[in-house]
């Protein structure tokens, strides 16, 4: 987690160099759109720069903010973020005042003595850490853009170098109804074991005398995932449902109701319509996929060379503190838990 996050810095250098283009036109580049930006509601008292003068937004405590303080503290937030300042008629002046509140509350709080304290000074250096190395990986930004580049090329010999990756498994598309059985026979909810079997039997009479399956689906089914589509999944990995429901997936004749299904939810009765089998995704097909998992792929190598770069230049070391005496002794390992049954069909009862 914490590389990932890292990783997203590159992007930071990255964006700070090359904005992403929004529309045909192209909006505003963030790193310049205040400038450029109107005023949604400019008024005859609307601050005007001079060469000698800084534009003040705002003042508290006697320290103002001026246009610089919002251009830097712009200059920190996400493209979306920008765009949403930009965009959003008024969302400068709110941003600015939220800049004036921060500031207010930091005034109260450095009277109080808060400035002064251990969590603070850590906290203080642990900023200055970050904003640093977004300034480093600013500054790297056309380097990192050129490495991050992934070509159609790159994509393809990606995918031949991965095809286990971009493999469809086997999928059936199954209706079904589940009769749910209460879990506890004490409660008072619920049907016991015999009063579902009296109800499938009664749904099998049904499904004799001419009834659609879909139809006693949206009336019987306990399943809310599947209930209101005539308990049809479609297109699913038989491998993701409880094993007894998706042996019968598989091996169940096309088109027919089979005999009940016991699984831990309840019985089912299913009606397998299609099968697709196994099959290797074409590149086509796969294009947008690969493409994703390339860029990510380089996202990690590009970091991985930036860091063995530095560790070469910089000492580095991870260290893994000796347990303290103090520390209380480990707690028993508890005994091993029997594994749990794999997850009922997307939706099924609970």
């Amino acid at each position: 987690m914490l590389r990932a996050s890292l990783i997203s810095l590159i992007a930071l250098g990255v964006v700070a160099q090359e904005p992403a283009k929004v529309t045909p036109k192209s909006l505003p580049k963030p790193a310049k759109a205040v400038a450029k930006a109107k005023p949604a509601a400019k008024t005859a008292s609307a601050p005007t720069a001079s060469a000698d003068k800084p534009v003040v937004l705002a003042r508290v405590g006697g320290a103002a903010i001026t246009e610089a303080d919002f251009q830097s503290a712009f200059a920190l937030l996400g493209q979306q973020e920008q765009m949403q300042v930009l965009m959003v008629q008024g969302g400068k002046e709110e941003f600015v005042k939220r800049m004036a509140e921060s500031k207010l509350l930091a005034v109260k709080a450095k009277r109080l003595g808060l400035d002064k304290t251990p969590g603070f000074q850590l906290a203080l250096e642990r900023a200055k850490d970050d904003l640093m190395a977004r300034e480093f990986l600013a500054k790297e930004g056309d380097s990192l853009q050129k490495k991050l580049a992934v070509s159609e090329a790159d994509v393809k010999a990606y995918y031949e170098g991965h095809k286990d990756r971009f493999k469809q498994p086997e999928l059936v598309s199954a209706r079904h109804i589940l009769v749910s059985v209460k879990q506890d026979p004490k409660a008072e909810a619920g049907l016991t074991d015999d009063e579902a079997k009296a109800r499938i039997a009664k749904i099998q009479e049904e499904l004799k005398g001419g009834a659609k399956f879909e139809d006693l689906a949206k009336k019987y089914s306990d399943d809310p995932g599947s209930k209101e589509n005539g308990g049809l999944y479609a297109d699913a990995d038989p491998s993701a449902w409880v094993p007894e429901f998706g042996a019968a997936a598989r091996t169940q004749p096309l088109g027919e109701v089979g005999a009940p299904v016991k699984t831990m939810f309840g019985y089912h009765l299913v009606k397998v319509e299609e099968r697709k089998p196994s099959r290797q995704v074409p590149f086509e097909e796969a294009k947008a996929a690969a493409d994703q998992a390339a860029r990510r792929d380089r996202q990690v190598t590009v970091w991985n060379e930036l860091m063995d770069g530095l560790r070469k230049e910089i000492p580095f070391e991870l260290l893994k503190p000796a347990p303290s005496d103090a520390a209380p002794a480990p707690a028993a390992p508890k005994p091993a838990e029997a594994p749990k049954p794999a997850e009922t069909p997307k939706g099924g009862a609970q």
